[in-house]
């Protein structure tokens, strides 16, 4: 029904895109932390429509395109989701919590919501194979070699975090890549609930409910996510890190929204959450002794992981054998290419982040260490002045990258939440898909960005 080329194209959706470029939830912010949960940077202003054209794919998801079309899809998504302040209204408050909520706001993302899917996800299908044939003991048979495959090797993550420069700072980035699902888990398996499905609808339940800590807030796991961001100096104010989600985290975040939104999609979703809960405990149980390692054993509260390693093996058990088996008994074998499909989308996503997060927490290391100098720092005539606190939100290079001080001095940061400061004469090379942000410091500032010089070859 839609075919986004064609409504491009016929400018279907061309006043909604007008419309949301100049919205003032997305409008940029001037600090690289967010103080509102109602205020959602997505600069659209240099982003025609016709970026909507072009399907995103696997080689140019890590680019400032995918970026801003994941930050507006995920947004979309999350006007679904409540989000309160931790203390009574304010003026501003209360404008904001209007404005993100507001009727025709909400509308005009919804109507963009298709075709963003279609650019966003598109990628999936060329990237999946799902041939059987299939039945429910190769299925588990399948679901049971993955996983010993998986278990078998060590986390890749935690050992590249502990090895880092600043190994704080990287963990802390990991935390931050997860939030945008962590900070509010299992709202997309909420979306799944409503409805008459069945006995499976009851054991569902039970896997929600646990998500939710039997109605215990402390227990919540959203709440042990906040405390184990707040043992480690983080905020656990919602999205107070949006400028740092990496598009990789915003898409894996955004897939179980998708597939719990679209009914058509849940078979899939039940795939995708068994080979969620089914990997959880061999790296959440890592993943803790990596933070006890790097913050302290009395210093960080690791309890949101330590809650998983146990709770999950049982939800992967719930999974296939109260979720998956039954199904396919009821509804037959033609159900499971759907289920394969959720669980190769959820292995290839979680490679693809590990991917994008180990690629940044490199540049982060290398700007901190001072081993990102580019061999040239590019063409400094062509610096242009730029005003005490201006601000270059962060953002996803789409080529190899000199960003230079001519005059003055710069903060940058690539998501450590430690700006380093450039003066006068010194330079930064950016790799490729890799995010980026600057603000200017001092009395002002003559800053150069712009694509790095070809390398010489001897």
């Amino acid at each position: 029904m839609f075919d986004t080329r064609q409504l491009v194209a016929a400018e279907t959706l061309a006043p909604f895109w007008k419309g949301l470029q100049s919205s003032a939830p997305y409008r940029p912010a001037a600090d690289w932390l967010i103080s509102s949960p109602y205020h959602r940077p997505t600069d659209l202003s240099g982003l025609s429509i016709e970026a909507l054209a072009e399907p995103v794919r696997l080689e140019t998801l890590f680019t400032q395109r995918s970026l801003l079309l994941n930050r507006l899809l995920f947004n979309v998504y999350e006007q679904n989701n409540l989000y309160l302040p931790t203390e009574r209204f304010s003026e501003e408050d209360t404008r904001a919590f209007h404005g993100f909520y507001e009727p025709g706001f909400v509308a005009a993302n919804a109507v963009m919501r298709p075709a963003l899917e279609s650019t966003c996800f598109d990628f999936l299908s060329r990237e999946l194979s799902v041939q059987g044939p299939w039945t429910v003991e190769t299925l588990e048979a399948y679901c049971t070699e993955r996983l010993r495959a998986y278990e078998a090797s060590p986390s890749e993550t935690c050992r590249r975090v502990q090895a880092s420069a600043c190994p704080k700072e990287a963990a802390r980035l990991f935390l931050l890549q997860v939030a945008p699902d962590f900070i509010s888990e299992a709202s997309q398996m909420a979306r799944a609930l409503p409805g008459n499905f069945g006995p499976v609808h009851s054991e569902l339940m039970k896997i929600f409910i646990d998500e939710f800590g039997y109605g215990v807030h402390p227990k919540k796991h959203s709440t042990l996510f906040e405390k184990t961001l707040e043992s480690v100096g983080l905020s656990s104010r919602v999205h107070t890190y949006y400028y740092w989600y990496l598009p990789s985290s915003l898409v894996m975040t955004s897939y179980f929204h998708w597939i719990t939104s679209h009914k058509p999609r849940w078979f899939e979703y039940v795939g995708a959450l068994y080979w969620i809960e089914a990997v959880v405990p061999h790296f959440n149980r890592q993943y803790s002794k990596l933070l006890k390692a790097v913050f302290g054993r009395d210093g960080v509260d690791t309890l949101y992981f330590d809650e998983h390693v146990g709770i999950d093996i049982h939800h992967r058990r719930m999974a296939f054998d109260k979720l998956i088996r039954p199904m396919v008994q009821l509804y037959g074998e033609s159900v499971i290419p759907a289920m394969v499909r959720g669980i190769e989308a959820s292995r290839l996503l979680g490679d693809v982040a590990e991917r994008d997060f180990l690629a940044q927490m490199d540049f982060c290391d290398a700007l901190h260490s001072g081993q990102a100098t580019p061999a040239s720092p590019g063409d400094l005539s062509r610096a242009e002045e730029r005003p005490r606190g201006y601000f270059l939100e962060p953002q996803v290079c789409d080529r190899d990258t000199v960003l230079a001080v001519a005059q003055g001095e710069v903060e940058v940061d690539g998501g450590y939440l430690r700006p380093r400061v450039l003066k006068a004469g010194e330079a930064l090379q950016v790799p490729a898909g890799r995010m980026v942000g600057a603000r200017v410091v001092g009395e002002g500032a003559r800053l150069f960005l712009g694509a790095a010089p070809p390398a010489v070859r001897g």
